[in-house]
């Protein structure tokens, strides 16, 4: 050991104390270098990885959530327009599209559906404009048989206007209103009225004695579901004509 110390010169420990540093310079780049690979791979995995995310198609179900809400607002301007026009045409075509996709129980759409409803009662059947009433409520009826409201305005009115013409002795008119109403639906609005009706041909089939003409009619009314104080009517009448 001290022969080594002995030949250690000045000289000799700067070149080694150079070496030494220039060894640390290299360790240092050399180990930066790699830490600097390993952040560019870590960065290009990560671009990857969002990319990938970034790329994948929307799902439908995705789609199907988001197109509808953007549909369902624009229908309902749609609507709300064709109320305060009182377009019944137009709105009409714009409820067959909320059924057709189930919206009509959304208290969006049912709002402006019972304001236009309330308006037509309130301007054409309650002020006993029949024929405007049932226009306005055939308008919707016909593309929205389901849509109660304009269907019961329908059956109202057809049964007023049906009790206006059996008050004028048009019985060929309220059959007609009467069966009208059965077609679209089996309510005592209309078997009420084609029993009065029908209760009047009897009555008139007595007094012109023609008894066999009398118990045709009887037979064709009998069976429906009538209120009972014509039920009673037609009892008696039956026992009349000897049933």
């Amino acid at each position: 050991m001290n022969k080594i110390k002995d030949k250690l010169t000045p000289y000799n420990i700067v070149i080694i104390v150079l070496v030494v540093i220039l060894v640390s310079i290299l360790v240092y780049k050399n180990t930066h270098k790699k830490v600097a690979i390993i952040n560019n791979i870590s960065e290009v995995v990560d671009q990857n990885a969002i990319k990938d995310i970034s790329d994948k198609p929307t799902s439908d179900a995705s789609i199907k959530n988001t197109i509808p809400s953007t549909e369902k607002e624009k229908l309902l301007v749609k609507m709300k327009t064709a109320v305060a026009n009182e377009d019944y045409t137009a709105f009409s075509d714009i409820l067959a599209t909320v059924y057709k996709n189930q919206w009509e129980n959304d208290k969006d759409f049912v709002a402006p559906e019972s304001s236009l409803y309330v308006t037509a009662c309130d301007k054409y059947y309650l002020t006993g404009n029949y024929d405007k009433a049932l226009e306005v409520s055939t308008i919707v009826y016909k593309q929205n048989i389901s849509a109660w409201r304009f269907r019961y305005l329908r059956i109202k009115t057809l049964e007023s206007m049906g009790r206006d013409a059996f008050k004028k002795g048009d019985l060929v008119t309220a059959e007609a209103d009467a069966n009208k109403i059965l077609q679209m639906m089996f309510r005592t609005e209309g078997t009420n009225l084609l029993a009065d009706v029908y209760i009047q041909k009897i009555q008139t089939n007595l007094k012109d004695n023609n008894i066999a003409l009398a118990k045709q009619n009887l037979g064709f009314i009998w069976d429906y579901e009538v209120s009972q104080d014509r039920r009673d009517t037609l009892t008696s009448l039956k026992t009349q004509l000897g049933n």
